[in-house]
């Protein structure tokens, strides 16, 4: 349609196009669009977001923490980590889950808990200021994003500046950021893979480290580094431009 015209027409005539991932410019080019790509990835404030000098697991409840952070839309895949967890439950009473973030759903999801029986372990927070969601991350053990699709979440780059191994789904530029040493990734929409991997990340928390977490992320997606890729970026574009003399 006229759209995709003016998009082809803006990508294929600029110098260099920066998407954040490179399941973004795979999309892009989908459209056939072909054009110069650089990937640089998204940023974290490392001032706001950082690991809490004690994480205090010895709290008064003993549980461990998961995190939520998001939009309440289906795409989000809450009901598939409330299902996951209901298994879970069955399993081990270690763990709470705190949810921040609001939506149309929101209603939806928190009638799901009461169904599942998890409304004694499940909190529902609303939304919350960029600081207040950086102490969730700071009070927080393990961050969860369960989407059916993404493309390089802000969210999960601010829960590894904040030194937490994360469990999410394979999707968009996800895998580009979560490794073994900084996570598991899933299937979206598996509920039995998810309960397995929070499962399993629960029993092994001191496999991760939070402080290696937050470090690579820091040199990855500060605002430091990524300056720094675009600092680059218009040195080099500004030569070129004045090479062919316009």
């Amino acid at each position: 349609g006229l759209e995709n015209l003016k998009a082809k027409f803006a990508f294929e005539r600029a110098d260099l196009v920066c998407p954040v991932s490179e399941s973004l410019r795979r999309s892009i080019e989908s459209y056939g669009i072909r054009a110069r790509f650089q990937v640089v990835p998204n940023v974290v404030d490392t001032s706001l977001f950082y690991p809490a000098e004690d994480k205090g697991h010895a709290r008064e409840d003993n549980k461990k923490r998961l995190l939520f952070v998001g939009l309440l839309t289906p795409i989000k895949g809450i009901p598939y980590l409330l299902e996951a967890l209901a298994y879970l439950k069955k399993k081990r009473n270690d763990f709470v889950l705190d949810i921040v973030g609001d939506g149309p759903n929101r209603a939806e999801y928190e009638e799901l808990s009461r169904k599942f029986g998890l409304q004694h372990i499940i909190r529902f927070h609303g939304l919350k200021s960029k600081r207040e969601v950086a102490e969730f991350m700071r009070k927080a053990d393990i961050f969860v994003l369960p989407s059916e699709c993404e493309n390089l979440p802000c969210v999960i780059i601010e829960a590894m500046a904040s030194g937490l191994p994360i469990v999410a789904t394979n999707v968009g530029g996800i895998p580009e950021i979560v490794d073994k040493i900084s996570g598991l990734l899933v299937p979206p929409k598996a509920t039995e893979v998810l309960m397995q991997a929070l499962d399993y990340m629960l029993s092994n928390l001191s496999q991760y480290s939070g402080d290696t977490i937050a470090v690579r992320a820091r040199d990855c997606y500060s605002y430091e580094s990524v300056g720094k890729k675009f600092s680059i970026i218009y040195q080099s574009i500004t030569k070129s431009i004045q090479l062919r003399g316009i």
